[in-house]
C-alpha cells in the first residue's frame, strides 16, 4: 500500500518537474569545440561556450543561452584562414610585400599585400583579403610579351587615356562611365601578352520622367538632380528622395514626409500624392467657425465649447488646424472640471459628493472642510468648482485657537505671557470667583476668551441603539440636537437635548439598556 501511494505521488509530481524549459543538447560546430563542462540536462539560462581551432577565426557569438527551450543567438561559425604555398607564388610570378616568396597562412578578413618579379607589372589592387579560406592572387603581366593593337572599347563608357597605334605588354588604358552611369570592376584594362585583359562593365542608370513627378505633385527633395532635362537620372546604387508638394500628402502613408527610390536595376516605382483635406468635424457640446464641408491643409478653425465645457486640449486660441493627419489637435469639448485638493495637515473634507483628494470635481461640486483636533479654521471652511475649472476660495488652514491678555482684575496668569492657547488657566484672588463659567474665572479687564468669536465645531455623534436629529455633516457652536433611543433603550443622562460646546456636545448622547 506504501509503494502505490509513492507511485500516485511520483505520477502527481512529474509534470511539474517536465514543464520546465530544457533545451537539447548544444550541437557541434565546424573546426571548432565547446570548452564548457558538458551536462546531462541543460536548464533555461543555462549558457554554452565555443572555441575554434587554432588558426581560425570565430564569427559570431562567443557564448550561446538557453531560453525557452530554444538555444540564443546563432550557433557562431569558424572561418578558415588562406594558405598560400611558395609554388603558387613562383607560378604566379607573385612575391609578398617585401621580397619573400614562402609558405603563407593568413586568418580571415586578414590582408595580404604582393609584388611581381622585375619585368612584370602588377594588375591592381596588390592589397587582397583572406576570406573564410580563399583569397584571390593578382595576375602579373609580362612587359616582354607580345603588343596589343588597338585599345579596347567599352559600352557607355570612355577612354580617358593616350590613345595609341601600338601598346607594349603590361601598359594600360583607363576608362571612364559616362554620366549618371555606375562603373563595375577595374576601371583599367591592361595589355596581356597581346590580348587585353577584360575591362570594367558601366551600368545603366534608373530613368525617372519628371513629367510623372508633374502629374503626382512631387517635387526632389533639396533640389537634388537640378538638370531641366525630361528626365532624372539615378546612378547604380544610389538613392532619390522625393517629397509631396505644399498641401498634398504621400497616399500609402501620410504620416511619412519623404519617399525614397534606390536604383538597384529595376524600374522605380514613383510614388502617389494626395490633396490634404479635412471634413467638416463633429464636436459633441460645442460649435465651430467657419462651417465648411470641405476644409484644405493649413486651414484653421476656431473652437466654441458650451456652458459648463471646456476645450482639450486648451491651446490659447482655441483653434484647430488641418493637416495631413487630420485635425490638430483633435476638436473636443469636455466637461469643466477642478484639479484635485490638495488639503494641508490637520485639514480634511467633511461634505462633498468627491471625498477623495485624487478624484475629480465638477463644475457646481461643494466641499467643505473641517479641521482635526482642537483647531479652528482661518479662512473660508467652504469652495466651489467654478465653470472656468478654478476654485472660489482657497483651501484654509487649521490653526490652533489662541487668547490673549494684559491684565486680569482680582486675579493671576499662572504663567506671564501674552498668547494663551486654549485650555491653559489663571486664578482668581482670595475672595473672587468666576463671572463666565468655569473656564473664565476671573473677569478681564482686556480681551479673554470670547466663545462667540471662536469658530467651534462639532461633527455628528455616533449614537449607538439610537437616532438624532437634525441630522447634519457639521454642527457649530450651540447647536443642538435632539436624541431618542430605540425600544428596549434609554438615554444615560436625561434630557434629550444636546448642545456643541467647545469641549463637544454636552451631554454626549448614549443610550443604554433599560
Amino acid at each position: 500500500m506504501k509503494s502505490w501511494l509513492l507511485l500516485v505521488v511520483a505520477f502527481l509530481l512529474w509534470p511539474g518537474c517536465s514543464s520546465q524549459n530544457v533545451c537539447e543538447e548544444p550541437d557541434d560546430i565546424d573546426f571548432g569545440e565547446i570548452v564548457t563542462t558538458e551536462k546531462a540536462k541543460y536548464l533555461e539560462n543555462d549558457r554554452v561556450q565555443y572555441r575554434c581551432y587554432l588558426g581560425y577565426v570565430l564569427e559570431g557569438p562567443e557564448w550561446i543561452q538557453c531560453q525557452g527551450q530554444e538555444w540564443t543567438p546563432h550557433l557562431p561559425k569558424c572561418l578558415a584562414p588562406c594558405h598560400i604555398t611558395r609554388q603558387q607564388l613562383a607560378t604566379k610570378k607573385l612575391f609578398v610585400f617585401g621580397g619573400q616568396r614562402k609558405t603563407k597562412i593568413i586568418q580571415s578578413n586578414h590582408n595580404l599585400q604582393f609584388q611581381c618579379d622585375e619585368g612584370h607589372v602588377l594588375v591592381p589592387p596588390s592589397v587582397r583579403k583572406c576570406v573564410d579560406g580563399h583569397i584571390e592572387l593578382p595576375l602579373c603581366i609580362s612587359e616582354r610579351g607580345k603588343n596589343c593593337s588597338a585599345s579596347p572599347r567599352i559600352e557607355n563608357g570612355d577612354i580617358i587615356s593616350l590613345s595609341e597605334k601600338w601598346y607594349r605588354s603590361g601598359s594600360s588604358v583607363e576608362f571612364r562611365c559616362q554620366m549618371y552611369y555606375a562603373m563595375v570592376g577595374q576601371n583599367r584594362s591592361f595589355c596581356d601578352n597581346g590580348t587585353w585583359t577584360k575591362g570594367p562593365v558601366c551600368l545603366d542608370p534608373c530613368m525617372i520622367p519628371r513629367a510623372e513627378l508633374e502629374s503626382q505633385k512631387i517635387d526632389v527633395k533639396d533640389g537634388m538632380n537640378p538638370n531641366e532635362s525630361e528626365n532624372i537620372f539615378v546612378q547604380r546604387g544610389h538613392s532619390i528622395e522625393l517629397t509631396c508638394r505644399i498641401g498634398y500628402a504621400l497616399e500609402a502613408d501620410s504620416s511619412q514626409s519623404v519617399s525614397k527610390i534606390h536604383c538597384d536595376g529595376t524600374p522605380p516605382v514613383i510614388p502617389k500624392c494626395k490633396e490634404i483635406t479635412c471634413n467638416s468635424p463633429r464636436i459633441p457640446n460645442g460649435t465651430f467657425r467657419p462651417q465648411r464641408t470641405l476644409y484644405h491643409d493649413g486651414d484653421l478653425i476656431r473652437i466654441q465649447c458650451d456652458s459648463g465645457f471646456t476645450f482639450e486640449p486648451d491651446n490659447g486660441e482655441k483653434v484647430v488646424e488641418c493637416t495631413k493627419n487630420g485635425w490638430s489637435p483633435p476638436p473636443k469639448c469636455i466637461i469643466n472640471k477642478c484639479p484635485p485638493i490638495a488639503t494641508p495637515r490637520n485639514v480634511r473634507i467633511i461634505q462633498g459628493e468627491k471625498t477623495q483628494m485624487n478624484e475629480d470635481f465638477l463644475v457646481g461640486d461643494l466641499v467643505i472642510f473641517g479641521c482635526i483636533g482642537n483647531l479652528k479654521i482661518k479662512g473660508s471652511n467652504k469652495t466651489t468648482c467654478t465653470s472656468d475649472g478654478t476654485w472660489s476660495t482657497p483651501v484654509p488652514e487649521c490653526i490652533e485657537i489662541t487668547c490673549q491678555a494684559d491684565y486680569i482684575e482680582n486675579g493671576n496668569l499662572l504663567s506671564q505671557k501674552f498668547i494663551y492657547k486654549e485650555g491653559e488657566r489663571f486664578s482668581c484672588n482670595e475672595g473672587y470667583t468666576d463671572v463666565n463659567g468655569p473656564d473664565a474665572l476671573c473677569r478681564l479687564t482686556t480681551y479673554f476668551y470670547s466663545y462667540s468669536s471662536i469658530e467651534i465645531q462639532c461633527f455628528p455623534p455616533e449614537v449607538r441603539n439610537g437616532q438624532f436629529r437634525p441630522r447634519q455633516n457639521q454642527y457649530m457652536y450651540n447647536d443642538v440636537i435632539e436624541t431618542t433611543c430605540n425600544e428596549g433603550f434609554v438615554l444615560e443622562r436625561p434630557g434629550k437635548v444636546s448642545k456643541c460646546t467647545k469641549n463637544g456636545w454636552d451631554p454626549h448622547p448614549v443610550c443604554k439598556r433599560k
